[in-house]
């Protein structure tokens, strides 16, 4: 009795793995195991809504029959099916043991539960081959030891792996946390909706208006329709950690539906120049199977007939220092063992000719995105921090370093708007609190005339406060450490040059290596070279901390000419084209070379800067870096994206005369079809703050997030503002109004073709009395009723500044 009802328990216990198993069998499998239940319990197979509900309800059944039914079904299940022998030897200690298919005995037993009728309708399914001999289940055993040997090694070193990521990394990742806007590749551009960054118990339910149902989770791409996914970011959104925690949550059993994970990084794969085969990609530069060739054949078997089975994470495409191959240009055939360029690889697999069904995934910076559009299912964009969130890791940064220090520290955060702009950020989130604990620790004042009112000049905080851990450190901390910090300036720009962030051993000096890791400045990574062998190099600590470096170089370098700065000072576009989409390497070191003209950090320069003349020097480096940006100020013709790296660069120098000339050379802002987040406004509204004069801003077709507009009033000076064609909804109309109290001067407002419903507009109207300035409104093409345009005229009435109102 104690045997039957273990079987029973055990299978119960077992089912949701079991339903994995099954879902990937053939439906020949699958056929004979249906067969094998009553009439009616068929029947409720035909009304279950999916694949997975008609195993579950097959498992159900056997789970409540009789007993030495159950145990028969549980043999052949073992006999047809792949799976860990764990499952396998617990399964088997309660069946016993398989010597022939026990298809034959449960086909009579469930025949002579049915109807008369339909055993002769099905006898014929009962015809079946009764020789399938013990041997076929001895061949199979070999290999699935060593795929579930792999799959236990791969889990060791994903572990591993993650627990290095997580060295220095104050708060818990939670991926269910971590939210992508999501859209499909038939879209051009992304436009998500204005209320992207709500939290989760701040979003509309069901049908309610302004839901957003492309907001999903990191962790959910994994288990989505899409094979093929494209993960942007920008440098520091935490792409890299977040593919380092999906591993590490595979481990937990997070994701069962795949038996392996498999997770490259082309920071590594950019030391191969010679064509690799899928194999090599794998084993060599991924884990090397333990059991030598005979595992590494049964592994790779185990892929290429089971690549539903399989999720390949490729993390940094941004890095990669070639493009991949169109799929038209491919070899149709495919061989695992045959050696193929990098690119085509990787074309392969996101085409689906090598491994098809495989679950792809690969992250990049937004700006690389074109050559793989055409290849991917869906393209999802990470959502930074929000203010809570920027709050919470503040908090947990400072938790242990005294309660007094952890209070002034947040508060001033959460204070200084344009720091907490920054936070929203992840890794500048992490930089400001690094930052804010080197001022502090130095005994800062309560009012803190040094804090930083720039990036650049967190950088030189954090540059500092790494500086202090040093021996021998002193005051001033560039001066004392001038030929390390200069050696780490050309080492930056070399490899920003070169398109490259690790170095190889052999290209750092042994001193400048024992310096910068012990200042935190250098990390240490593990290689894998191309012939196989393994070996040591280096990164900066972050990538904006390289191109920070590199912009020092600049600055301070007689080996820079003035010819060289002007080629390497380029404003960035948001916008590639097909017939180039990589771009230079770097993304802000044209913002820091702008923020070091800045006045407060010409001392820092003078630090680094040798000889009698180096004041005359540095104001003349400084001269030519601000000459540059007036010429771009003055332009007339820049795009939408070279409109807000402008403002970005004239925030960072804080130089309110370039922001006048930039304000006064245009009568709007035209920042039409572009993601804009909460440091673009920042950036946006410090250039029309500092200017003193109206202008407008064109948001026609942009992505914002609701963060966006808590900067709008900061602007201080719009004569008119159009949010055309932005999916503006009822919530993120309701945000803007409140911004917009603050905005009496402005004269016009044109909200047309958005997704207001009467609730939207009713949040629109309800601000006209309090602008005193408005002349005209334009509301056409949303979702107004009649009763909505009753309201409308009301509050023109209490409006008399009011011109004209369009609305449909």
């Amino acid at each position: 009795m104690e045997a039957e009802e273990d079987v029973q328990s055990v299978l119960t216990q077992e089912t949701h793995e079991l339903a994995d198993i099954l879902g990937y069998q053939d439906d020949a499998v699958l056929s004979k195991l249906y067969k094998v239940m009553d009439s009616r319990a068929r029947e409720r197979l035909v009304r279950a809504a999916s694949h997975r509900e008609r195993i579950l309800e097959m498992l159900g059944y056997f789970s409540t029959a009789d007993p030495a039914m159950c145990r028969q079904f549980l043999q052949m299940v073992c006999m047809h099916c792949d799976m860990p022998m764990r499952l396998e030897s617990r399964l088997m200690s309660v069946t016993g043991s398989v010597t022939s298919d026990p298809w034959p005995t449960l086909a009579r037993e469930a025949l002579s539960l049915c109807d008369p009728e339909e055993v002769i309708e099905n006898n014929s399914h009962t015809l079946v081959d009764e020789s399938i001999a013990s041997q076929g289940w001895c061949v199979k055993r070999p290999r699935i030891d060593h795929v579930e040997s792999y799959k236990a090694a791969v889990r060791r070193f994903l572990l591993q792996r993650w627990e290095r990521v997580m060295q220095g990394v104050v708060k818990e990742v939670r991926l269910e946390e971590a939210w992508v806007s999501l859209r499909h590749r038939t879209h051009v551009r992304p436009r998500e909706r204005a209320d992207g960054a709500l939290s989760p118990s701040e979003l509309p339910q069901g049908d309610e208006e302004g839901t957003v149902e492309d907001r999903v989770t990191v962790h959910s791409l994994l288990g989505s329709e899409a094979q093929v996914t494209l993960l942007l970011g920008q440098a520091g959104s935490g792409k890299t950690l977040l593919m380092h925690c999906l591993g590490q949550k595979w481990t937990q059993d997070a994701s069962p539906s795949f038996h392996l994970l498999i997770l490259l990084e082309f920071r590594q794969l950019n030391l191969v120049a010679r064509p690799l085969s899928l194999k090599e990609l794998l084993f060599r530069f991924f884990l090397p199977p333990e059991g030598g060739e005979e595992e590494c054949t049964a592994v790779l078997d185990f892929i290429l007939e089971n690549p539903e089975k399989i999720c390949l994470i490729f993390d940094g495409y941004d890095e990669f220092h070639t493009k991949i191959t169109h799929s038209g240009k491919l070899n149709s055939s495919f061989d695992p063992l045959c050696p193929l360029p990098m690119a085509e690889l990787i074309s392969g697999l996101c085409s689906r000719r090598i491994l098809p069904g495989c679950t792809l995934l690969i992250t990049c910076r937004p700006r690389d995105v074109t050559d793989l559009e055409s290849s991917v299912d869906c393209i999802g964009e990470l959502l930074g921090f929000n203010q809570r969130s920027v709050k919470e890791y503040a908090e947990q940064y400072f938790q242990d370093k005294g309660l007094n220090l952890k209070e002034k520290a947040v508060s001033h955060l959460l204070a200084n708007h344009h720091l907490l702009t920054m936070c929203y950020l992840p890794a500048l989130c992490h930089i400001c609190c690094v930052c804010l604990d080197h001022i502090f620790s130095s005994g800062g004042s309560e009012l803190l005339p040094q804090l930083p009112n720039t990036l650049t000049q967190v950088y030189l905080q954090i540059l500092c406060a790494f500086l202090s851990r040093c021996p021998g450190s002193s005051t001033p901390l560039l001066q004392s450490h001038r030929a390390e910090v200069t050696l780490l300036g050309r080492l930056a720009m070399r490899g920003l040059e070169g398109s490259k962030i690790v170095f190889l051993s052999e290209e750092v000096p042994p001193d400048l290596v024992d310096f910068a890791t012990k200042a935190g400045l250098l990390s240490q990574v593990d290689l894998t070279h191309e012939d196989g062998s393994k070996g040591q190099g280096y990164t900066f600590m972050h990538l904006t901390m390289q191109e920070f470096l590199g912009a020092l170089h600049i600055m301070t370098s007689d080996d820079i000419t003035e010819a060289q700065l002007r080629k390497k000072f380029n404003l960035k576009t948001r916008w590639t084209t097909k017939s180039n989409p990589k771009t230079v390497f770097t993304d802000s070191l044209h913002l820091y070379v702008c923020g070091l003209a800045a006045p407060a950090c010409f001392s820092y320069l003078l630090q680094l800067v040798r000889g009698d003349g180096a004041v005359a020097w540095v104001k003349k480096r400084l001269a030519l870096v601000r000459k540059l940006l007036r010429s771009l100020a003055m332009s007339t013709n820049l795009t939408g994206p070279k409109v807000v790296e402008l403002c970005h660069c004239v925030q960072e120098t804080q130089d309110a005369q370039l922001a006048r000339e930039m304000v006064g050379s245009r009568p709007s802002f035209e920042l039409r079809n572009i993601t804009l987040n909460p440091v673009d406004l920042d950036a946006l509204a410090f250039v029309v703050s500092s200017a003193g004069v109206g202008i407008g801003l064109d948001f026609g077709a942009c992505s914002m997030e609701l963060e966006c507009l808590d900067i709008l009033p900061s602007c201080q000076h719009i004569d008119f503002l159009m949010f055309i064609c932005g999916n503006l909804t009822d919530v993120g109309a309701a945000k803007l109004a409140r911004a917009l109290e603050s905005c009496p001067q402005i004269t016009e407002l044109n909200f047309s073709d958005n997704s207001l419903t009467d609730r939207g507009v009713r949040e629109i109207a309800d601000i006209f009395p309090k602008l005193p300035s408005l002349a005209s409104v334009s509301l056409g093409k949303n979702g107004c009723s009649l009763e909505s345009i009753y309201i409308l005229l009301e509050k023109i009435t209490s409006s008399p500044s009011i011109q004209g109102l369009y609305a449909e």
